[in-house]
C-alpha cells in the first residue's frame, strides 16, 4: 500500500509571522515541499489580511508553487458570542476559546464564510476548502460548504470530500502548546506514532505556530518529519481522496 504524508500548517495569519517562517524553514529542511495552508481572514478582529500585503504575496507565491489554500474560520476566536451549556459540554478540552464555527448560529456562520470567500477572491488567494477552528464544524456546515462549491474539510478524525461526502480515516498528528504537561502529552503520542508507521498508509500532520516557540513540541515536531518523511510520498487533500 502506498505511505503518504499530509502536511497543514493552521492558523496562517500575520500575526504569526515570525513563527510561519521558522515553520517553514523546518519544513524545507525536512525536504517537504508540498502542505496545505489554513488561513484566517482576520485573526481575533485585529489582523485583517489585506492591510498586509507582503504577507499575501508572500501565500500567492506558495499557492502558485502548489501550496493548497484554506479559508480557516473569519477571526477564529469566540469573540462577541456565549456558549450554551450543551456547547460547553461538547467541546470541552478541545480549545479554550477557539471554537468560532461551532459556537456562531447557522446564519452568522454562512456569512462569515461568505465574507471570507469574497476577501481570498479579491486578493487571488483560491482556496480548496475550508477547516474549521479546532476542528469543530457547526450544524449544517456540510451542506454550507458544498453550496458553495468548496472541495475538502476536515475535522480531528477524518478528511471529507465536500460534494458527495466521501471521506477518509486520518486522525491528525497535532501538538498542544496549552500547558506544559499537555506539551509533553503530546509529544509523547507523537513519539509512539511515528514508532509504528506501518499501521498509519497515510499520516496527517498539522502544525500550529505555537508549535515551534515551545522547545519540547518544537523538537517533537522535527523528529516527526524527520521519521516519517523518508519512504513516504508527499500528497494532497484531493490525492488522499481520489
Amino acid at each position: 500500500m502506498k505511505r503518504q504524508l499530509l502536511v497543514a500548517i493552521h492558523d496562517v495569519t500575520p500575526a504569526h509571522a515570525d513563527a510561519l517562517g521558522r515553520i517553514y524553514a523546518l519544513l524545507e529542511r525536512a525536504g517537504i515541499t508540498r502542505y496545505a495552508l489554513l488561513v484566517v481572514p482576520d485573526w481575533h478582529g485585529a489582523w485583517p489580511l489585506e492591510r498586509h500585503g507582503a504577507f499575501v504575496d508572500d501565500l500567492l507565491r506558495r499557492q502558485a508553487a502548489g501550496a493548497e489554500i484554506f479559508l480557516h474560520g473569519w477571526r477564529h476566536d469566540e469573540a462577541g458570542t456565549r456558549r450554551t451549556l450543551v456547547q460547553h459540554v461538547r467541546v470541552a478540552g478541545r480549545t479554550a476559546a477557539e471554537a468560532e464555527f461551532r459556537i456562531m448560529p447557522p446564519a452568522e456562520a454562512e456569512r462569515r464564510l461568505d465574507r471570507g470567500l469574497e476577501l481570498f477572491r479579491r486578493l487571488g488567494l483560491d482556496p480548496v476548502g475550508f477547516i474549521p477552528p479546532a476542528w469543530l464544524h457547526g450544524p449544517g456546515a456540510l451542506a454550507q460548504l458544498k453550496a458553495r462549491g468548496l472541495g475538502y474539510t476536515e475535522g480531528f478524525w477524518w478528511i471529507r470530500r465536500i460534494a458527495d461526502g466521501a471521506g477518509r480515516f486520518a486522525p491528525a498528528l497535532s501538538w498542544s502548546s496549552a500547558v506544559p504537561w499537555r506539551s509533553r502529552l503530546t509529544a509523547g503520542i507523537a513519539a509512539q506514532r511515528c514508532r509504528t508507521p506501518w499501521l498509519q498508509p497515510a499520516v496527517r500532520v498539522a502544525i500550529h505556530p505555537p508549535d515551534i516557540l515551545i522547545p519540547v513540541v518544537a523538537n517533537s515536531v522535527q523528529a516527526s518529519l524527520d521519521g516519517l518523511r523518508p519512504g513516504r510520498e508527499l500528497t494532497t487533500y484531493g490525492a488522499l481522496l481520489s
